[in-house]
């Protein structure tokens, strides 16, 4: 095999071979000074072009190559900020970032956080009712101020999170699609998402949950899915937002949907992701190119920016987070009869009263029918409400 060809003269562009032929990487220097290299380019002009803008950023100052992780860098935030706070409130950043911060951020690189991400988490704890909107906009300031620092130390070019809104005091984000609705969102769905919708519609769960599903987890015989796992960025796994693993119900429709998905995995071992980034097939399309991620684990980016998106609008739907699909699961069983602990057991909430807080409401159309047809029943047995 021919072995990598020197850059022409002062472009440190270098050509190598592949099993897909030729391709072309570079070497450039980030703002820091520090060496970095991008590869997987097909042509020389593709390489040159991206080498120029990334070499501008730089010189611009706004270019920094950091392998650190949030988790990592909040460690040395937190100890090189405790002499210049007051207890309590050294207490406090510590809580947001044991409880909020690092269960979503602790293993993204500080140069992968975006402000997208950022307000996809803030909104999906909203979504969760566990805490209140004074509590999470003050996570958000927390996590400002952390970035700040990394900012000032030459870590990120930017701060991501300050440019994402603050909750309002009355926010309140519980939209869901109705049952008339979930079909004609299912059916506007790419052929690449449609199972992944079918399976937070059917099961609830958190996309971070689906998306950490293995092939192994799917009880096809049971009618059920194991959760032991929550994805993380760029395809890492890690534990659930309670730690504990779940048994989640599933039904039959959505058994033949999942079986099939393992169908066209072939020979991929059971403990293997359920869901991978697909190829893409073209510019417009969403998924990997070809020596990417193609076949890796799904990253929640292309579902919450593009998939559910476009879903939404084709199917001419009011927009709404895909945490909604969440919302939509629970309010489906309600309205067809579960009761609350159905729901608690299947969404994975700790407590009852979590679930009440979020969903008592939706609970109206199946008390009023229970009456109803308690009475209805009374009368058949022939006891009060029967005519005299």
């Amino acid at each position: 095999m021919a072995t990598e060809s020197a850059p022409r003269s002062g472009d440190s562009i270098y050509a190598y071979p592949t099993k897909q032929g030729v391709r072309y990487r570079f070497v450039y220097r980030d703002s820091s000074g520090k060496q970095t290299q991008k590869r997987g380019f097909t042509s020389r002009t593709a390489a040159k072009r991206e080498r120029e803008r990334l070499v501008s950023q730089a010189r611009r100052g706004e270019l920094r190559v950091s392998r650190e992780t949030f988790g990592e860098y909040w460690e040395r935030f937190m100890e090189r900020r405790k002499p210049y706070l007051e207890e309590g409130t050294w207490r406090d950043y510590a809580s947001q970032g044991r409880k909020r911060l690092l269960p979503r951020f602790g293993e993204t690189k500080l140069t992968a956080l975006t402000a997208p991400e950022i307000e996809d988490w803030l909104v999906e704890l909203a979504g969760e009712g566990q805490w209140s909107t004074k509590t999470l906009n003050n996570a958000l300031k927390t996590l400002v101020v952390c970035l700040n620092w990394a900012m000032r130390d030459g870590l990120i070019a930017s701060n991501p999170a300050a440019v994402v809104p603050a909750l309002p005091d009355d926010y309140i984000e519980r939209d869901y699609l109705r049952l008339d609705e979930i079909g004609l969102y299912v059916d506007s769905c790419s052929d690449e998402y449609r199972p992944l919708a079918h399976t937070l519609i059917g099961t609830g769960m958190r996309i971070s949950e689906a998306l950490a599903l293995n092939i192994e987890d799917v009880l096809l015989d049971r009618g059920a899915v194991i959760v032991y796992r929550s994805a993380k960025s760029r395809g890492r796994v890690g534990h659930t937002k309670n730690r504990r693993h779940r048994r989640v119900e599933i039904g039959p429709r959505l058994v033949e949907v999942l079986r099939q998905v393992i169908k066209e995995r072939g020979t991929a071992s059971p403990k293997e992701p359920l869901f991978v980034t697909p190829p893409r097939n073209g510019r417009a399309s969403h998924g990997g190119w070809e020596g990417g991620r193609v076949g890796e684990r799904l990253d929640r980016s292309i579902v919450s920016s593009s998939w559910h998106k476009a879903a939404l609008q084709d199917a001419g739907l009011r927009d709404m987070p895909l945490h909604s699909l969440r919302h939509t699961a629970a309010a489906a069983w309600l309205a067809t009869g579960h009761p609350l602990f159905y729901v608690q057991r299947q969404l994975g909430h700790s407590q009852i009263t979590t679930t009440e807080r979020i969903y008592a409401h939706l609970e109206e159309t199946f008390m009023r029918s229970a009456a109803a047809e308690t009475e209805e029943a009374i009368a058949r047995a022939g006891g009060l409400f029967t005519e005299r």
